[in-house]
Parts: structure tokens; C-alpha cells; sequence
């Protein structure tokens, strides 16, 4: 029963032409595509303004070009910056 299911709309999907096959992956790709750029966006918001300001520092208050890709990145959320770019002084201070 399974089999014919499957077989009827296999051969209704060949009968369709191309056409029928050509909407269907577009919409696919287009579905594909908004769901990738809402996956970005999720992404930007958690590290900007989901994180938390320790896991911030411990990633990217390493050195001083962690800290300032971090400002550049988050500095267009409404001025999000917990961590200011660190001089060589202060992450290895003078004994």
C-alpha cells in the first residue's frame, strides 16, 4: 500500500514536469537562505548582549586585538562595550 503511495506520487511529480520541481526548490532555497541569515542574527544578539560579562573577558580580553574585534563588532548594538582593549601592561603587569 506503501509502495503505491510512494509510485503514484512519483510518477504525478514526473508527469508535473520541471516546472513543479523548479518552484519547489526555490522555495527551499529561499527558506534555506532566510533561515541562515535569522541564525546570524540570533548569533550577533547572544554575543553582544547575551553573554555574560565573564565570558566575554575570559574570550576576548586576552589581548588587545581580541578586545578591539570584540569593541568594532558589538560597538553598533547600541554602544555594547564591557570590555575596553587591554594594554600589554595589563595582561602581563611589571613584577
Amino acid at each position: 500500500m506503501i509502495y503505491r503511495i510512494g509510485a503514484a506520487l512519483a510518477l504525478g511529480l514526473l508527469l508535473s514536469g520541471c516546472t513543479g520541481l523548479d518552484t519547489t526548490r526555490t522555495a527551499i532555497a529561499a527558506k534555506g537562505a532566510a533561515a541562515a541569515d535569522q541564525i546570524l542574527i540570533d548569533a550577533e544578539w547572544s554575543l553582544c548582549f547575551a553573554a555574560t560579562v565573564g565570558s566575554i573577558k575570559r574570550r576576548y580580553g586576552q589581548t588587545i586585538e581580541r578586545a578591539g574585534t570584540y569593541k568594532s563588532f558589538c560597538d553598533g548594538a547600541d554602544g555594547v562595550n564591557v570590555i575596553e582593549p587591554l594594554t600589554d601592561d595589563a595582561i602581563h603587569p611589571a613584577l
